[in-house]
């Protein structure tokens, strides 16, 4: 099997960064990486929080490929989407996540509760609020049912991401000072009775997800979906909705199924969406386009819908933490928000690295080692942070702005 087909996209910026000499090197890194997620009972009481349990859960072991451990009631039943009535030890081991009910030893920690988290080398805690979250070395707050699912989704994607700065980065600062974030826009909510969903990588699966935790109107009763990629082994190190069981099949099909799962009528679109040929109109309420493709998003004006709510993440080793949203129709044109990019220099590929240089000796194929080397650095926890802002923009109805941009890494 081809690396390409395998490759974990966040174990990619080791390679980028030329941290490694080769992928075994990187494989062999990312395997001392450990993480603990600590949970006190009573979580499920705070949408929010078990929201943030979920996301936590599913995108550790994604990247703490040394394994995650889950300290906390496994007895108590979960109550959101796919996961309710499971207890939340049996959703631990449907994610491969250990199970403990103490540890002692000073492994990175993330805390979920009314708690002051020991001092240790990472201790962090999440306290989670109406208008967004607080992570602190130096307390954890459940929060209230007020608190929306969005803020628990996005608060796990910020303390992975601190998690991650810390071990593998040696980041001074990374869960050693208080981070405050609150969620963009307005208050007000309007329900999407219908939804196109527009590329189901890590980013659109993202905000699947955590349209599904918060269930109600925030998932919609009526979803197209347009995809016309597959899952392959390297999705499973970004993807939220999808495990080995999916490989090789379309990904429109296997989030369907996921949808379906929950009552929500589904339409599968599996052709590539192509906004040059002609205009084309939307049906759905609302478009959400989340694709790694400029040319696509150039096009946009031809997508005419009530609203069209665009969303990307950078793809390099000093951008894949990076978001920029857009909202459709505003007072800028697609075509000018993407006029300065180009697409020619983007397709540059540097193959000087230490591991691009090892994977050439020893395929002998400069082709397929550009495709590797070409490929984003992608990671599932700043994609859960995405998924969670663009959920929210997609619910607001009042909202005045038309962009928004954030680095996670820089909250």
């Amino acid at each position: 099997m081809e690396l390409i087909e395998t490759l974990n996209r966040t174990m990619k910026l080791a390679m980028d960064e030329g941290m490694v000499g080769s992928y075994e090197e990187a494989q062999y890194l990312f395997a001392s990486f450990k993480l603990r997620i600590r949970v006190q009972a009573g979580f499920t009481a705070v949408p929010a929080g078990e929201a943030a349990v979920l996301t936590l859960l599913n995108a550790a072991p994604k990247t703490f490929l040394g394994g995650v451990e889950l300290v906390g009631p496994l007895e108590e039943r979960c109550t959101r989407a796919w996961f309710e009535g499971m207890k939340l030890g049996e959703v631990a081991q449907h994610f491969g996540v250990t199970t403990a009910t103490s540890a002692v030893d000073d492994v990175p920690t993330i805390y979920i509760g009314d708690c002051s988290p020991p001092e240790k080398t990472f201790c962090l805690g999440i306290s989670l609020q109406p208008e967004g979250f607080i992570l602190s070395p130096d307390r954890a707050v459940i929060g209230t049912p007020k608190c929306p699912v969005e803020a628990g989704v996005a608060a796990a994607g910020a303390a992975l991401n601190e998690a991650f700065q810390h071990i593998y980065r040696k980041a001074p600062l990374a869960g050693q000072h208080e981070i405050r974030w609150k969620l963009p826009g307005t208050i007000q909510k309007a329900p999407m009775c219908t939804l196109w969903m527009i590329g189901l990588g890590h980013l659109g699966q993202a905000f699947l997800w955590t349209a599904a935790l918060a269930g109600g109107d925030h998932l919609p009763q009526g979803i197209r979906l347009s995809d016309y990629d597959i899952v392959s082994w390297s999705s499973l190190s970004t993807c939220l909705l999808v495990n080995t069981r999916d490989v090789g099949r379309k990904k429109v099909d296997v989030v369907a199924e996921q949808l379906e799962a929950l009552g929500v009528q589904v339409q599968r679109d599996y052709e590539r969406l192509d906004l040059d040929a002609s205009i084309v109109r939307s049906e759905q309420d609302i478009a959400v386009v989340a694709v790694d493709n400029v040319t696509l998003r150039r096009s946009l004006d031809h997508l005419h819908a009530k609203r069209v709510l665009e969303a990307g993440i950078g793809d390099g080793a000093d951008a894949f933490t990076r978001i920029q949203l857009h909202l459709f129709p505003g007072p800028r044109k697609a075509r000018d928000i993407w006029v300065g990019d180009d697409i020619r220099s983007a397709s540059a590929v540097d193959l000087s690295k230490p591991a691009y240089q090892s994977l050439l000796a020893k395929s002998g194929d400069e082709c397929g080692t550009t495709l590797v080397a070409g490929c984003s650095v992608a990671t599932p926890f700043v994609g859960a942070f995405a998924g969670a802002v663009l959920s929210k923009l997609a619910m607001d109805s009042l909202c005045c702005d038309y962009a928004w941009s954030f680095d996670v890494r820089c909250l």
